[in-house]
């Protein structure tokens, strides 16, 4: 039988090069890479000449470089990877020197064809770390191969030549000029090139002795350069990369790692923080080594921190990041990608999943297995295989327990540190998912911080009870001294709050017709209209308007204790989810009340406490959309139309802008509105926020009344408007009220 031989087309250069690397990003994020593996520390990028038309890249590294030898056998050798083959640091200690990271960005040998896709003719410089080294230097056309496809790849030469000195004045390196390029370049451009390889090392390998410096130079851009401050702005170079750590961002995270040997998974979450638990469990990843990740929960505060600091929003920075061997793999991450199917999911369940604007993150692989590689097509991601459907698992189990607490017990509310939240029915959430986890039979160990302890204390007797009782398993199943004490703390504690609670209910009817009888004396006190217009001392009047305030809150108190006596004597059911909302409702009014008082008091019946600097757009949206709607029945549906992202910082005392905020809304309900509109706007300098209902409206001849001390056309007291347009006169505001040409009213706030 005769033997026959393949012959390979010289047009295999395009299959296995430019056709392989999708962009011009990914084309020079892959000769970077191949700096990184040759154990360079330093590269510069740079764009010359691009204006008049001549235009060159050249990209210099001062790694190990290469000799005659290295060019014939390995870069002149196709799709060979000395990395891949392990012949890359035969007798080479320099990386050693600079990490302890044996492992390669690149391994499939065809990263050198990226030249080819930024230009058409590339001039390789080289000289190698060795005794008496030479320089080597390659001139490749490269569309000598396109020529002709019948031309055999082999057929077509390159220009070599071997020089004494380095032109570029490098001891060791490598520089590769790329010229008569395919595409254009201008300033937009290089900023999204420098942005993309920002993210090209994973953070945790720029810090310390393994730093990778990338510097961006493009002199024709220097001049332009000095029009601008921020650094996202700016052409010219070292490349900055960052660490969410760094951040300081006060919202949830959890960090989840595979560790002993890939036996065992160590997952924490924190909360602003502080920590909630941390568990060891047995790893059921049985493909999965050496891998990490890490997930943060972006609300409001979290994304306005994230913009100030680096100087762009999150959702057009990215998401969740995937490093492999410490560099980036695309398109993990890019905005507008998703790879892992996250933003598809969250559209089945709006409400209950969390969606790729509200993460940010990284996923960390170290590993040369074959099963888990990056496509030979740069920008697809990584091959599907079936240890990367477990890395999507492992994945998908740190996102899941992240929403859980998030959607479940944050209720996507506030951080564990902000007062608001530290309520009953908070506590009770975080011990009821404790419980759940502490229940799985996969939990190796489990770690509660003491003051897990304090919200023992108010939680709910049952969920208290599975804790502890999950607590003392684990505990004396894995014999650990540290944990055992930590479990017997809890059911001492435990103890102490059946005891605590059964004297409570003695005293519960007692404090009720204490709270019904001070109700009503409130009631009487600031429905006295006329007394009000005969004395009109100042200090009077901040005690009246406080003990408006505290009429507001009660008066939602009766009402929902109204409604339960209705029911119940109607025979009307009443669900535990219902009683659950109610009680929820009334323990937030009377917090409110309690806060009120405790801050008269304090005050010398005086509205004053610590003037602060806020941004006033900022403040209003977190107001309406986390508390507002804690302290509101459902018939309201308040809608924020924000039209401007630019902050207005404003000097003034918050409890003020909650009383202007908690009037109005009131105001609203009391006009039967079904919806409320919050518009905010930034015209010219100024602030103006608009409060748009579709309730009863203003009767036009009372309307230039209603801010009159005393005037009501209710059964209120007729402070609560003349109080709000006090304090935005104070806070050198205007309030003024129109009535919407369909229906409603509209009160609009404009602040300098």
């Amino acid at each position: 039988m005769e033997e026959l031989e393949f012959r390979i087309s010289s047009g295999l250069k395009d299959i296995i090069g430019k056709d392989l690397i999708t962009d011009d990003y990914i084309a020079v994020f892959e000769l970077v890479k191949n700096s990184f593996d040759a154990y360079a520390t330093e590269v510069t990028v740079r764009f010359e000449n691009i204006e008049d038309g001549n235009g060159k890249i050249t990209i210099i590294d001062n790694g190990k470089g290469m000799n005659y030898d290295d060019l014939l056998n390995k870069w002149l050798f196709v799709a060979y990877s000395a990395k891949k083959e392990g012949t890359e640091d035969e007798n080479y200690d320099y990386r050693d020197r600079i990490s302890d990271n044996n492992f390669f960005a690149g391994a499939k040998g065809i990263g050198r064809f990226s030249c080819d896709k930024l230009g058409s003719e590339l001039m390789l410089e080289t000289t190698k770390q060795e005794k008496n080294p030479k320089t080597e230097v390659l001139i490749t056309n490269w569309e000598k191969f396109e020529e002709n496809s019948q031309e055999e790849f082999i057929n077509v030469s390159v220009l070599h030549e071997t020089k004494d000195q380095n032109s570029f004045g490098l001891d060791h390196g490598t520089v590769l000029v790329i010229e008569n390029l395919r595409s254009n370049w201008d300033r937009d451009k290089y900023l999204k090139l420098k942005d993309s390889l920002a993210k090209l090392i994973n953070p945790k390998e720029a810090r310390g002795d393994q730093k990778f410096k990338i510097t961006l130079e493009v002199p024709e851009e220097e001049e332009r350069d000095k029009d601008y401050d921020d650094y996202y702005e700016i052409v010219n170079g070292e490349i900055k990369n960052f660490i969410f750590e760094t951040l300081e961002l006060k919202t949830s995270k959890i960090r989840s790692r595979i560790i002993d040997d890939g036996t065992k998974i160590e997952t924490e979450l924190f909360d602003g923080g502080s920590l909630i638990y941390r568990i060891i469990e047995e790893n059921k990843f049985t493909r999965l080594d050496n891998i990490a990740c890490n997930l943060y929960y972006l609300n409001r505060s979290a994304k306005y921190t994230f913009t100030s600091k680096m100087g762009v929003q999150s959702v057009n920075y990215g998401h969740v990041f995937l490093y492999k061997n410490g560099f980036r793999v695309y398109p993990y991450g890019e905005p507008g990608e998703d790879p892992f199917k996250v933003d598809v999911r969250k559209a089945q369940g709006y409400k209950r999943f969390l969606g790729n604007r509200e993460l940010m993150g990284s996923i960390e692989v170290y590993s040369e297995s074959e099963e888990i590689k990056e496509t030979s097509s740069r920008g697809d991601g990584l091959k599907k295989t079936d240890t990367y459907e477990e890395l999507e698992e492992f994945f998908w189990l740190n996102l899941r327990r992240l929403e859980k607490y998030v959607v479940e017990v944050q209720k996507w509310g506030l951080s564990i540190e902000d007062e608001e939240i530290n309520d009953l029915d908070f506590k009770s959430r975080v011990t009821d998912l404790i419980a759940r986890l502490t229940s799985s039979d996969e939990i190796i160990n489990f770690h509660v911080p003491d003051n897990f302890l304090e919200i023992l204390e108010v939680s709910q007797e049952g969920s208290a009870e599975s804790v502890v009782k999950n607590l003392n398993k684990i505990a004396f199943e894995s014999g650990d001294e540290s944990l055992i004490e930590q479990a017997e703390k809890a059911s001492s504690k435990l103890e102490e709050i059946q005891e605590a609670r059964r004297e409570a209910e003695k005293q519960a009817d007692k404090e009720k017709k204490k709270a019904e009888e001070a109700t009503k004396k409130l009631r009487d006190q600031i429905s006295e209209n006329l007394f009000l217009k005969s004395i009109n001392t100042s200090e009077y009047e901040e005690v009246i308007s406080l003990l408006h305030h505290v009429g507001i809150y009660a008066g939602t108190i009766d009402n929902n204790l109204k409604g339960i006596s209705l029911r119940i004597q109607n025979d009307i059911e009443l669900s535990s989810s219902e009683l659950k909302d109610i009680i929820r409702l009334i323990s937030f009014e009377t917090k409110k009340i309690l806060n009120v008082v405790a801050f008269a008091t304090k005050a010398n019946f005086k509205l004053k406490t610590e003037t602060i600097e806020v941004d006033l757009n900022n403040y209003i949206q977190e107001y309406i959309s986390n508390i507002i709607p804690t302290v509101t029945d459902k018939t309201l549906n308040i809608k924020i139309d924000s039209k401007t992202s630019d902050q207005f910082k404003k000097k003034l005392k918050p409890i003020e802008l909650n009383i202007v905020i908690d009037n109005i809304v009131s105001n609203a309900k009391k006009a039967d509105a079904d919806n409320l509109t919050v518009s905010i706007d930034k015209k010219e300098s100024n602030l103006v926020i608009k409060f748009i209902d579709d309730g009863t409206g203003i009767d036009k001849s009372i309307i230039n009344q209603i801010y009159n001390q005393g005037f009501t056309t209710t059964d209120g007291s007729g402070i609560g408007l003349y109080h709000v347009k006090q304090i935005i006169n104070d806070m050198k505001g205007t309030i003024s009220a129109t009535n919407n040409p369909d229906s409603g009213a509209c009160f609009t706030l404009t602040f300098k």
